[in-house]
């Protein structure tokens, strides 16, 4: 496993050092340290990088408080505690994760709603097969498609030569 030093997290997460140090102290993303005293260096994982990206990108509509609520549910119910893996939908109903069946249809579970408490409701509603009515676009070639990196070519770019 690839192990970068906090000044490339910040660069490669697009976080700032105090972010790191806050999601280090709230418990959410906690980084390796090695060396020795006094001379410790904090280092990241990739997967860590990628998670506090998917923070970072849920703090553009959620708080930290329900952030936090959600990982709590994600503990409680025996997932993994991560949300760089999952599909989380946010409209003007609240939070839904939706988890993929290969077999079944996907379920989506109601995390948290805009002023409410509740979670883990499941919604037992048909889903359109474009996914309109869960904020999905149709549209495959939208502008705001994720790009898919190709994670050998970017260890490549960033490992020492």
């Amino acid at each position: 496993m690839d192990w970068f030093p906090r000044r490339h997290a910040v660069v490669l997460a697009r976080s700032s050092p105090g972010r790191l140090a806050y999601l280090e102290k709230t418990g959410i993303v906690v980084p390796q340290r090695a060396g020795h005293p006094p001379r410790l260096e904090v280092l990241y994982s990739w997967e860590q990088i990628l998670e506090i990206r998917a923070i970072s990108r849920l703090r553009q509509h959620l708080s930290f408080q329900t952030i936090r609520k959600i990982l709590q549910y994600f503990d409680d119910h025996g997932v993994s505690r991560t949300l760089r893996d999952k599909h989380l939908v946010i409209n003007h109903h609240g939070v839904s994760w939706v988890q993929p069946g290969a077999i079944a249809p996907p379920q989506v579970i109601h995390l948290v709603g805009h002023g409410c408490s509740f979670m883990g409701q499941f919604v037992l509603g048909p889903v359109e097969a474009d996914g309109s009515d869960l904020g999905f676009s149709s549209d495959i070639a939208s502008p705001t498609t994720p790009k898919v990196v190709n994670i050998e070519q970017f260890r490549q770019k960033v490992r020492p030569r």
